[in-house]
């Protein structure tokens, strides 16, 4: 008897099969979009020129380290794509890298799928994935090592046992109102003499979140393990420049502040970072807590 295949059971195999597949998909944190010659500087005039071209919004820049330039854009795109989310204005600014290295200048990008996942957002970053390759380039992506960072295990993403998740933020404040809570924040960040400083805000349309990059440099050495130089020292040792990681993030969410907790957000960032060794977890194990505590008295500052 010649066999007949059940034509049914095929197409729901071949639909399971592809379905298994999108859902396993891998994802790295960080994309290198162009390694060139030139100064930083002049680099990044370049990067500015044809993200500004794109049709994103530059909210703000720094340098966070000796050699590496940050832009902070953003665009409607991608503020209606964060609105979605109960905390999606963590994702509302794409960070943007420039940076010296082994006599070349690298321009990268936080990958925003990757962002999507861990950050449990409700749209699809896919779009503003691919602006930020038309407008830049895309050579490779970068990050997470070995680590099989799926959409499934972003979206429940923690680095082990009692360490925080996604929304386990510090809870920094809470205000009467969203304006006095953004009140407190720009109050805070304004203030001369400390460690922390305003990189960008953007505020989410139709919804109470507004999200501040936050730059942080010690002045003594209460403040030494909060250094953004201190800690990409640590965490930033191979492959690709990942200096993308800068700004960290504050949101107000209606009259609450908040943070993501370091555990999560650096984590979440590198993966694949042992717990013990010369760049492990432990080399900045104090990190965390000043962190939370210079936010804290940020938000609480007089």
């Amino acid at each position: 008897m010649k066999y007949r295949p059940n034509i049914l059971l095929l197409l729901l195999t071949i639909l399971f099969s592809g379905s298994v597949l999108a859902k396993g998909q891998q994802y790295k944190p960080f994309v290198v979009a162009s390694e060139s010659t030139g100064t930083v500087e002049e680099v990044t005039a370049a990067t500015l020129s044809a993200l500004q071209d794109a049709g994103f919004e530059v909210a703000g820049q720094y340098s966070p380290v000796d050699g590496t330039n940050i832009i902070v854009v953003t665009s409607d795109q991608l503020k209606a794509i964060a609105a979605r989310s109960d905390r999606g204005g963590y994702a509302a600014g794409q960070r943007v890298s420039v940076t010296a290295t082994n006599g070349k200048v690298e321009v990268g990008y936080i990958n925003p799928v990757y962002i999507q996942h861990a950050y449990r957002l409700e749209g699809d970053m896919q779009p503003v994935y691919s602006s930020l390759v038309e407008a830049l380039g895309m050579v490779r992506t970068c990050g997470a090592g070995k680590k099989n960072m799926t959409a499934k295990k972003l979206r429940k993403y923690h680095y082990m046992f009692g360490m925080q998740y996604f929304d386990d933020p510090s809870e920094l404040g809470s205000f009467k109102s969203h304006e006095a809570a953004v009140a407190a924040v720009e109050k805070g960040l304004a203030k001369p003499g400390d460690a922390l400083t305003k990189v960008y805000r953007i505020d989410l349309p139709g919804t109470e979140q507004t999200v501040f990059g936050v730059g942080m440099k010690a002045y003594n050495e209460d403040t030494a393990s909060l250094d953004e130089t201190f800690q990409i020292d640590v965490v930033d040792f191979e492959g690709c420049k990942k200096r993308a990681y800068f700004p960290y993030e504050v949101l107000v969410k209606g009259r609450d502040v908040e943070a993501l907790h370091m555990r999560f957000r650096m984590a979440v960032h590198f993966p694949n970072l042992s717990m013990m060794g010369s760049h492990g977890f432990t080399k900045i194990m104090s990190s965390p807590g000043t962190i939370e505590t210079a936010l804290e008295d940020m938000v609480q500052s007089e």
